[in-house]
């Protein structure tokens, strides 16, 4: 799904976003991968992920599709210069839950369609398009007890 990433600033500035992993990696957009801060020479450049003016103090960006599911970090830098530089101010930073496919948030799970497998015991909840399962709980049935684990 497009614009996954949001901030507010002031329209009219030039804002990107660099995702970190939970080891605190950057990823690189072009080499699709997690990596240290500068590995094999890897600058700003090669981690920023441009974010659009929208107006109205909104920017959006898109998410890499190629970014598997975890929890991750987004950066969101105002550029001061001519290009993006290590030394830009950042302007916001939030921790995301991003499934594969789309943003992990309570508001999704709570309001958005949810279907039950009655022969699994699995509960698939779906993102706003209640096309795209943004995740699944699957049971484990013992003895005495049942237990739902997200997968």
């Amino acid at each position: 799904m497009p614009n996954e990433i949001h901030a507010d600033y002031d329209s009219g500035n030039t804002l990107y976003a660099v995702i970190r992993n939970t080891t605190g990696q950057a990823w690189d957009v072009a080499g699709q991968a997690f990596e240290d801060w500068g590995t094999n020479g890897h600058t700003i450049d090669d981690y920023n992920i441009p974010l659009t003016d929208k107006s109205g103090s909104r920017y959006v960006g898109n998410f890499d599709s190629h970014i598997p599911a975890g929890r991750y970090c987004i950066q969101v830098f105002v550029q001061a210069g001519a290009s993006p530089a290590d030394t830009d101010a950042i302007v916001t930073a939030r921790d995301v839950v991003w499934t594969g496919s789309g943003m992990l948030t309570a508001a999704k799970v709570l309001a958005n369609k949810a279907v039950f497998n009655k022969t699994t015991g699995a509960i698939e909840y779906y993102d706003d398009d209640a096309q795209t399962v943004l995740l699944t709980h699957a049971s484990d049935d013992g003895a005495s007890t049942t237990t739902r684990t997200p997968a």
